[in-house]
């Protein structure tokens, strides 16, 4: 058997698992306002569970309300939260998987706004990246009050028919929280020494004992470092790992990072994959129960190299079953090229979620290269009552999905590209260096494509005669938005190029450019640019970099530009660049750059004429994606997927 390690089965007490695939904890906002299941959140799970995984954990689920982190958060603080859970593990158990619930306490990283006071927190120091609000030290009668709901809860748990628990003591949430110095500065018995700051959660893991018994396993989430100056470390997480397992902890799931980290606590597209198993085998070596790695493990052939190794002895991979449910299923199937990628963007996952720990309002997550992810029963693919003939116009991520989508409802699909090549804008952002990985959905959906035999026609520009000729029933558009050159007074035009030029090769640059806009495609430009030498100058008009990027995306970028001596301007405008020198005006400041300077403009407008021509012949026609209005393929994906539905 092919995985031999990752397939099979493993016993941990009265829980068997039929392979080592865990899905993670991961916050959803899937759950009612009062935190009760809803059938979203039980259809997420169920997809997961049919798809093969061994083991799933629910999000991070509060023990108390003062406890919750965000909207749409699951909760276990009440009696009456049970039967919809209940509900959820009988769906999960009838496709076949185990689950278990993840409990937690967000201490100081959560909002007054969210809980209607103040968070609290082992003492008053605010959370790193949040800086925005001071927690309120815990008193010893809160602490107990905490220890109790923790126990309670899992009672519910216990009764809500799960089959395990997981304690939440990483990423920087409370028990972390008194876990690390820079958040836990008492001077009572919970502060001070390793031992001390482990009082909490050993408190936490015998209340839970006495409430659920050796019936049901208990696991721990550990951070193997904060990664934070003055945080949680692994010579620590190494020294309390056998007193967890002393007090009752049966595994042990090891992460890293909590908000603000550098690495950030969900690593994103161009980190190192596996970066946290280090710290997961570390933790290993000293204890004699399972253990769980993470830490963006995302194909079935890395996972079991790590368990073939012996670093772990169970992988969590989280982003990967939310891209696809289906990868335990293809894996045991050897249907790895059929397996949809993560690429590990965050753009609709973490970003989102984000949100709600950040500004209190959130939406539901959803995945970028998964637009079904989240409304699995809504968005069911169904056959179309009447098979079609559906031509689809640009052969970006957009259209691709579309042409998919449509082919799978038996429609005839013909995929016209005015270009040599499929890929659209994400081709190009996928030579951006530590972008590559988009290359690796790119070959997913071009992989589908052949697999379903839809007709392609590259080189083919459609206008109303071409139209005629293939007579289509319906027309998907996804003509996407054109880089744009800018008109600069003053300035010579054969300096001016824009973003598709620099990717494609197209463009004899000078030693120094200016880009001109600092949004996700100005800055990814570039950082492109630096990688090759360049010496680059970034002018933003606005206040803010990058504002249509989430803020661990925006930080890692910006990161990266600094690393490559990028020069970053907000406030500013350019107002020419010869042979010379760069006159930029930042804040009513003129600044001068000397050097020979040409321009980069990452401007776009949407191209979507056809669709008035299309529809004056009575043809339905649906814009999607960059051709409706420039934005990510995020959009463009989602619409392309929803078009299809329709026809």
């Amino acid at each position: 058997m092919a995985f031999k390690k990752l397939l099979s089965p493993i016993d941990i007490g009265n829980l068997h698992l039929k392979n080592r695939i865990v899905m993670p904890a991961m916050g959803t906002s899937y759950a009612a306002e009062d935190g009760t299941a809803t059938d979203r959140l039980i259809e997420y799970f169920a997809v997961r569970a049919r798809g093969g995984a061994g083991l799933l954990i629910v999000e991070a689920t509060a023990v108390h309300p003062l406890g919750r982190i965000f909207r749409g958060e699951c909760g276990m603080f009440d009696d009456c939260q049970i039967p919809g859970f209940k509900k959820l593990t009988k769906a999960v158990h009838e496709c076949g998987s185990k689950i278990a619930m993840q409990l937690a306490h967000g201490g100081r990283q959560t909002k007054s706004a969210l809980i209607g006071t103040q968070p609290l927190a082992p003492s008053t120091i605010p959370a790193p990246a949040l800086c925005t609000e001071t927690p309120k030290a815990i008193t010893i009668d809160e602490i107990q009050v905490v220890v109790r709901s923790f126990g309670e809860a899992a009672r519910r748990v216990k009764e809500a028919g799960f089959d395990a628990v997981e304690i939440h003591g990483a990423h920087g949430y409370l028990i972390n929280q008194f876990l690390s110095q820079n958040a836990n500065q008492r001077s009572d018995g919970y502060g001070g020494s390793l031992k001390n700051r482990a009082r909490f959660a050993r408190e936490i893991i015998s209340e839970i004992k006495r409430a659920v018994g050796n019936d049901i396993p208990l696991f721990f989430r550990l951070n193997g470092e904060d990664y934070m100056k003055g945080g949680f470390t692994l010579k620590e997480a190494v020294g309390i790992a056998p007193w967890l397992v002393e007090t009752g902890i049966d595994v042990i799931h090891v992460s890293a990072g909590v908000y603000g980290s550098d690495p950030p606590t969900i690593p994103l597209i161009g980190s190192d994959l596996g970066g946290f198993l280090s710290l997961a085998q570390a933790v290993k070596n000293t204890v004699d129960v399972p253990v769980i790695a993470a830490g963006r493990i995302k194909s079935p052939l890395q996972a079991e190299k790590i368990l073939t190794e012996g670093s772990a002895d169970l992988i969590s991979m989280g982003r990967a079953l939310m891209a696809d449910p289906d990868l335990p299923k293809k894996a045991n199937e050897q249907k790895l090229q059929e397996i949809r990628p993560c690429v590990g963007c965050g753009q609709a996952c973490i970003e989102r979620l984000l949100g709600g720990i950040k500004k209190v309002v959130n939406d539901p997550i959803s995945c970028v290269v998964n637009p079904v992810m989240g409304r699995e029963k809504a968005w069911e693919l169904h056959p179309a009552s009447k098979k079609r003939r559906v031509l689809i116009i640009g052969g970006g991520p957009g259209g691709i999905q579309a042409a998919i989508a449509a082919t799978q409802r038996g429609h005839e699909v013909v995929l016209c590209e005015k270009e040599n090549e499929l890929g659209g804008n994400l081709r190009l952002a996928a030579m951006i260096p530590g972008r590559e990985e988009f290359s690796e959905y790119l070959d997913y959906l071009f992989g589908e494509i052949n697999r379903l035999g839809v007709e392609v026609s590259l080189n083919r520009e459609v206008n109303p005669e071409s139209l005629q000729e293939i007579n289509p029933d319906a027309v998907i558009l996804a003509t996407g938005a054109p880089f744009q050159r800018m008109k600069i007074p003053g300035t010579d035009p054969e300096r001016i190029f824009t973003a598709a030029d620099i990717f494609t090769g197209k463009s004899d640059l000078s030693h120094y450019t200016v880009v001109l806009g600092a949004n996700q495609i100005g800055l990814e430009t570039a950082l492109f640019l630096a990688n090759q030498g360049k010496g680059v100058t970034v002018v933003e008009e606005g206040d803010h970099f990058a504002p249509d990027m989430g803020p661990i995306g925006r930080f890692d970028l910006l990161n990266s530009l600094k690393k490559w001596k990028v020069e970053v301007f907000k406030k500013a405008r350019l107002i020419s660049a010869d042979n010379s020198q760069a006159e930029i005006m930042i804040s009513e400041r003129e600044h001068h750059i000397k050097g020979d300077f040409s321009i980069v403009s990452v401007e776009q407008v949407a191209k979507n004429r056809l669709s008035k021509e299309i529809e004056s012949t009575g043809i339905p026609c649906h814009v999607i994606g960059d051709a409706l209005r420039p934005r990510k393929a995020l959009e463009a994906i989602e619409e392309g997927y929803g078009a299809a539905m329709k026809i």
